[in-house]
């Protein structure tokens, strides 16, 4: 089975890559994305969308704007079946994984830091339960993972910065949706399997764009795509997908099944359809009244929802959600070894995909005495206890408690590095497997 988005068509295992789409106002991001939610839908694939510009409503409602759409529940302030506010985030996460439905979650109307912090305890939340191929659309991209983290936003960033490079490992795939390339971390944007780009004029997003290509080494036209951009017809753009699909070509994006909401071409007196649907009511209602879960998360409960972390409550949260994650990886990889151990006794090695760690403990201690116990030896550490993982800068500053941007953090790594201990590929370091 495919996903039919017009003159191509991707792979069903789609729903768990990421995607990044690129476009300037109008010329068909949001439209083309809302394309994919479709497709999706009719592969009961369930999806997420965050939606700062409240248009994605109109996936409830067929094309003709009169008829029914797609069994999706939308939270939001208007256009909504069950009010929004800004800690509600890890319970949608819950409630979405337990009964397996889409939804969209429209932010449109909340504060910008109400926003940031509804998405990082979602992105979190689903990160930790998910159990089963889901999608997250995320609109306004640049508001989430800029290219400039600075303050409060620290934790937002890390939590869909996860999200975007963990994800798959949990079956989540993200597609990024943003009118500008340069406005995106461009350590976040080089993670992206698949571009997709639309009709965009900014010389400024060039230089974005060629870190992405050079990130993939990717094959194609860069000049020839370039040139092209600014005079693409609304709904006609490139896909660009070096490594999960193998192609560079320029497509066509099929017509909505759904409606889409452009209040600018439907006037002042378009009325809002209803958005009643029989299919969902149940889940609406027993949603507004269960009682919101707070034993489990203490950390939510603790926090006045007007209460900005600090920078060192911002690392501690960082520092436990990656204690967690290893935790769970030496299970993995604890369980893996047994799994590997009982085929190799009873002949069975076909199908071993887990390669053990080949990384002797005695060059790890001896290495370890020779570095010390500073910043360098930290992430040392971090990557020697997870020897088959692959991390971005970010994420192993964040997990030392260091700042990703200072140049001390630059000066060990680079010391890492010239010592052959740490490995780079692209934007992901490693431990070198071959110490």
């Amino acid at each position: 089975m495919n996903i039919n988005i017009g003159s191509i068509q991707l792979p069903i295992n789609a729903a768990t890559k990421t995607f990044a789409i690129l476009a300037k106002r109008g010329a068909g991001k949001s439209y083309t994305a809302a394309v994919m939610a479709e497709e999706f839908a009719h592969a009961n694939i369930p999806f997420v969308v965050f939606d700062p510009i409240d248009v994605w409503w109109g996936l409830r409602v067929a094309a003709d704007g009169k008829s029914k759409g797609l069994p999706v529940v939308v939270f939001g302030i208007e256009h909504a079946d069950i009010p929004l506010d800004r800690d509600m985030g890890r319970r949608i996460a819950q409630a979405i994984v337990k009964e397996n439905i889409s939804c969209v979650i429209s932010t449109f109307g909340m504060p910008k830091t109400a926003q940031r912090h509804l998405i990082a305890e979602f992105a979190d939340e689903l990160l930790n339960i998910n159990d089963t191929p889901r999608h997250v659309f995320i609109e306004e991209a640049h508001e989430f993972v800029p290219q400039r983290v600075m303050g409060a936003m620290a934790k937002t960033f890390a939590a869909v910065e996860a999200l975007v490079v963990m994800g798959r490992n949990r079956g989540i795939g993200v597609t990024l949706i943003n009118q500008r390339a340069a406005t995106l971390n461009k350590d976040v944007l080089t993670q992206v399997d698949t571009l997709l780009a639309f009709r965009n004029v900014a010389p400024q997003d060039r230089k974005a764009l060629k870190e992405w290509v050079e990130a993939h080494s990717a094959e194609g036209d860069f000049d020839q795509f370039m040139k092209s951009l600014p005079s693409l017809p609304t709904g006609e753009g490139w896909i660009w997908s070096p490594e999960f699909m193998g192609v560079f070509e320029r497509i066509q994006i099929r017509k909505r099944e759904t409606f889409h909401p452009d209040r600018e071409k439907l006037g002042s007196k378009f009325e809002v359809p209803t958005l009643e649907q029989a299919d969902i009511q149940s889940f609406i209602r027993r949603f507004r009244t269960a009682p919101a879960k707070t034993s489990d998360e203490p950390e939510v409960a603790a926090k006045s929802p007007t209460t900005v972390p600090d920078s060192q409550a911002i690392i501690a949260l960082r520092n436990e959600y990656e204690r967690r994650l290893m935790e769970k990886d030496a299970e993995i990889r604890r369980l893996t070894a047994i799994v590997s151990t009982v085929r190799t006794a009873l002949g069975d090695t076909e199908n071993v995909s887990v390669m053990a760690n080949t990384v002797p403990p005695s060059a790890v201690q001896l290495w370890r005495s020779k570095i010390g116990n500073g910043l360098a030896g930290k992430i040392f550490d971090l990557l020697a206890s997870n020897p088959t993982r692959e991390f971005t800068k970010q994420q192993i500053a964040f997990a030392v408690g260091a700042s990703p941007n200072a140049g001390h953090t630059a000066n060990e790594f680079a010391k890492l590095t010239k010592t052959k201990l740490m490995v780079r590929d692209g934007s992901l370091y490693r431990l070198n497997p071959n110490l």
